[in-house]
């Protein structure tokens, strides 16, 4: 893997999503914490605000991919839609889709009820998973999720995965590469045919079975196989 690879977190997690994956990837790898999550200060908790936060991260990268996970991903894309100078590719796992994502009245008020609360974000967890979460990976789970900035926290499901930037799609220049599980109940098949699939068009798609939203912490070694294929067959350097 010659080019760089930088990684985006998801919803309520931090940089520490990738820490299972790491090990596994060869050259050159970036993490960061979006604002707001994790040890970023950062206030800029729009979907723009967090684009413009990984953005200024990239000064020197002269050929990289970007990978996001799930809120992440809408967050690479909407970057990707910039053209930044360097990029070779976009890869998308689980991802949030750039329309705006089908969540309940219910569940987005249920998910703004778990900031701050150990118990309810434990069980939003193992709710969302399939895979079965070590104590020490709960654990990191929960608290991210209690060190979050509420006002971050509650910016995603009160506006971030409103927003509809699906018309951006079509400036993305780079390969797309969508990986995703068959039992995921947050991006569940569906989302993957309705908001995916009709949006990123000739992108290609990686279904895995037996994983559940957090696919990084579940199946590790099938997301760091999807990084590395995708870091290696996006555009040569100086493409564009």
């Amino acid at each position: 893997m010659s080019r760089a690879v930088v990684l985006i977190h998801g919803f309520g997690t931090s940089a520490r999503l990738w820490d299972q994956v790491l090990p596994l990837l060869q050259g050159q790898v970036l993490t960061l914490d979006l604002p707001g999550f994790g040890d970023s200060p950062d206030e800029r908790y729009s979907v723009d605000g967090m684009a413009d936060a990984v953005q200024e991260r990239l000064a020197g990268l002269q050929d990289f991919v970007l990978v996001g996970h799930s809120m992440g991903g809408k967050v690479a894309a909407v970057l990707a839609a910039r053209r930044p100078v360097g990029l070779s590719g976009l890869l998308l796992i689980a991802p949030s889709p750039l329309s705006p994502e089908p969540m309940t009245a219910h569940g987005r008020q249920a998910l703004k009820a778990a900031y701050g609360q150990p118990d309810l974000l434990a069980e939003h967890y193992r709710q969302i998973t399939r895979q079965p979460l070590s104590e020490n990976t709960l654990a990191q789970l929960v608290s991210d999720g209690v060190r979050a900035s509420q006002a971050a926290w509650n910016a995603w499901p009160d506006s971030g995965s409103r927003e509809d930037r699906a018309s951006e799609a079509g400036r993305i220049e780079v390969p797309v590469s969508l990986l995703t599980s068959q039992d995921d109940p947050v991006i569940s098949p569906g989302v993957v045919a309705q908001h995916l699939l009709s949006t990123y068009s000739g992108a290609a798609l990686t279904r895995l079975t037996g994983s559940g939203h957090l696919l990084p912490l579940e199946l590790p070694a099938a997301v760091a196989r999807f990084i590395e294929q995708g870091a290696s067959t996006g555009f040569p350097a100086g493409h564009r």
